[in-house]
């Protein structure tokens, strides 16, 4: 149902009239509520309350727009979006007394969310993807992976509603989702007040808000500390990429959801993730980390999740995980050792693409699905195919490096991958029994 927020009565509360039990609800998150009018656009989504006030975004993209043509980023005074947001959209959009709801909580009015606020405020992939009509995806304000990309959510692909913090070219037109933050009325929305704090060893910002306590950023000491450890009892809800840490631990061995806390971070070298960790997060576009230790309870490596790590040279995965999807481990140009456990059942898309120095491969047993180019571009020269491997499902560029070299691989005589070792294996490879 959609709540009705209008300018005569938004100062008192925020309500929907229920007809069959006669009283008004308060407002919640993930309500629907209309307020103002862009091009016939007046529903937007109540993504966060903090005591009086409300994070809200436009259900539907709105419109279509560059993000600037400075390459200096949202914070820059000149960012086209940021100015297109903050005098023409919002005179179009509001009335004087619906803008005088409007709270400049983040240096703007009207602002774009960030890459762990898109992640954090939609449940999955499928409830954060909408289309332009052109498959362009929408804006986030985050910086991409170079100096001429901003963050986006890709509305296309294998993973639509997936967020692609390399991003795209900003003087190219995305879709547009706006934000801004609303006065709600204290006595109606049921939030407790927000407290900020700081961690006991003064290394992190930390938001209370109800029973949760939100890991929001990192002081001026924090930002300077070679070695960070993630406070306990804490919900991560922000980037790291500032710090100039080396090493980051975890207090607790408890599950986290610890999201894109570590992309884009220049000096990262080390991650200890938690033993109980169920959920890998991001890790891409961190130029110095060497190695990474999966846990046993993660199943799934996320799009993404290690692209351009330039310097990664050794991945242990374990017996629990089961899919390594597209780009995972794209343009790590250094990775030479990666175990892949007998239990995976797809590889992606790209996956190693242009992993220049991985030599050799075991494939997994249980390997049902592997994806276009999967290999492509990579350094690979040997396959190692085991004897209980058959496929259900590949491209013919799959395992072909796209290289003039041959490449080899291993099977066992008689079995599946030596039966249909053409319709697999193509381009320069040469079968060799073991």
């Amino acid at each position: 149902m959609i709540k009705k927020i209008s300018s005569l009565v938004l100062a008192l509360a925020v309500i929907l009239s229920v007809v069959s039990c006669g009283k008004a609800d308060k407002v919640k998150t993930g309500d629907n509520i209309e307020f103002g009018n862009y091009k016939g656009h007046t529903t937007w989504r109540v993504l966060d309350i903090q005591g009086p006030e409300a994070l809200i975004i436009t259900e539907d993209i709105v419109d279509k727009h560059i993000f600037d043509t400075t390459y200096y980023g949202w914070e820059s005074d000149d960012c086209d979006i940021r100015i297109w947001l903050n005098t023409t959209f919002i005179s179009e959009a509001f009335s004087d007394e619906e803008r005088s709801k409007i709270i400049n909580k983040t240096g703007d009015e009207v602002f774009l969310l960030s890459v762990e606020e898109a992640y954090r405020y939609f449940k999955d992939d499928e409830d954060r993807c909408l289309s332009t009509g052109d498959n362009l995806g929408w804006w986030l304000r985050s910086k991409g992976a170079y100096v001429d990309h901003a963050s986006i959510v890709d509305t296309s692909g294998l993973y639509p509603g997936n967020i692609d913090d390399e991003g795209g070219l900003v003087f190219c037109e995305r879709g547009v989702r706006p934000a801004v933050w609303i006065k709600l009325d204290s006595a109606d929305n049921g939030n407790p007040d927000v407290s900020e704090t700081v961690s006991d060893c003064g290394c992190f910002t930390l938001q209370q808000n109800g029973s949760a306590t939100y890991l929001t950023g990192l002081t001026e000491k924090g930002i300077e500390l070679e070695e960070l450890v993630v406070p306990a009892g804490t919900e991560v809800f922000c980037c790291l990429n500032e710090a100039n840490a080396r090493t980051v631990a975890f207090e607790s061995d408890n599950d986290i959801d610890y999201g894109h806390m570590f992309t884009r971070m220049k000096n990262l070298e080390t991650i200890k993730l938690p033993t109980n960790l169920t959920k890998l997060g991001w890790h891409s576009n961190c130029p110095n980390l060497k190695e990474i230790d999966i846990p046993e309870g993660v199943t799934v490596i996320p799009v993404n999740c290690f692209l351009n790590d330039s310097k990664l040279e050794t991945v242990t995965a374990r017996g629990s995980l089961t899919e390594i999807r597209c780009y995972a481990f794209g343009g790590c140009q250094s990775l030479k050792t990666v175990n892949i456990p007998d239990s995976v059942t797809t590889i992606g898309p790209y996956a190693f693409a242009a992993c220049d120095s991985l030599n050799e491969i075991t494939l997994p047993k249980d390997l049902k699905d592997a994806g276009e180019c999967a290999f492509g571009g990579s350094g690979v020269t040997t396959y190692i195919v085991p004897s209980e491997m058959q496929l259900e499902k590949w491209d013919s560029s799959s395992f072909d490096t796209m290289t003039p070299d041959h490449y080899t691989v291993k099977v066992a005589e008689g079995s599946w991958a030596d039966i249909h070792f053409d319709e697999v294996f193509t381009g320069n490879a040469v079968k060799e029994y073991y």
